[in-house]
C-alpha cells in the first residue's frame, strides 16, 4: 500500500493543492483501476511504443509515435478499468502525458473512459492542450451508463495529427452516486 500511497500523493499533488475537501478522504479506496494504473497497450503495435524513463509518478512513461489517420482512434492508447460504473456515479480522470514532439499548431488529444468493446459508449469525455511539459489532465463527469466490472478501458486518441505524445500513469476513480462534485472543481479540464 505504500507505493499506492505515494503514487497517489504524488500524483495528486498536481492537482490537489487547493482542495482540502479531497485530502481528507481515502481516495485510494475510490480507485477502480488500481493494478493497472501504470499500463497502456498501443494500437497499432507498429511502431512499438518506447518505454521511458520520466519525471511522472511511478518514473516510467510510454512514448507514442502518431500520424494523422483517417480517423482519431486509427492510433491509440488503452488502459483497462477493472471497477464497475453505474448510471449517475461521479467519475474522475487523471492522467499524465506531455507532448514529446507537438503536432503542428500544438497536440490536442480526447481521452474517454469507455465499454471496452463494440459499441465503445462512453461515460466521460474530455479533449485537452497537451504541453511540452509534463502535467496532469483531470476531469470529472456523472456516468451516463452502466459498465460492468472489467468491461471498460481509458482510451486517448493519438491520430489526430504527426505527433511524439508520452503517456504516464493513468488513474480512475469512482465516487459513487450522490458525491459532492464541488471537491472536484479543482480538476474539471
Amino acid at each position: 500500500m505504500k507505493f499506492w500511497t505515494y503514487l497517489l500523493s504524488v500524483g495528486l499533488a498536481g492537482f490537489a493543492l487547493g482542495s482540502v475537501a479531497i485530502a481528507e478522504e481515502d481516495i485510494a479506496s475510490k480507485m477502480i483501476n488500481k493494478d493497472t494504473n501504470g499500463a497502456w497497450y498501443i494500437q497499432p503495435e507498429k511502431p512499438k511504443a518506447k518505454h521511458i524513463k520520466a519525471d511522472v509518478p511511478g518514473e516510467y512513461a510510454f512514448r507514442i509515435k502518431a500520424n494523422k489517420g483517417v480517423n482519431p482512434w486509427d492510433v491509440q492508447a488503452s488502459s483497462p478499468v477493472a471497477g464497475a460504473i453505474n448510471e449517475g456515479d461521479v467519475i474522475m480522470l487523471n492522467y499524465f502525458a506531455r507532448a514529446e514532439e507537438p503536432a503542428e499548431g500544438g497536440s490536442s488529444l480526447t481521452a474517454r473512459i469507455q465499454l471496452a468493446a463494440a459499441p465503445y459508449s462512453s461515460v466521460l469525455d474530455m479533449t485537452s492542450k497537451i504541453s511540452g511539459e509534463w502535467k496532469s489532465y483531470c476531469a470529472f463527469r456523472v456516468a451516463t451508463a452502466n459498465i460492468p466490472e472489467n468491461k471498460s478501458s481509458v482510451s486517448i486518441h493519438l491520430a489526430t495529427a504527426r505527433q511524439v505524445i508520452d503517456l504516464g500513469p493513468v488513474l480512475v476513480f469512482n465516487f459513487g452516486k450522490g458525491y459532492d462534485k464541488a471537491k472536484l472543481k479543482f480538476c474539471d479540464g
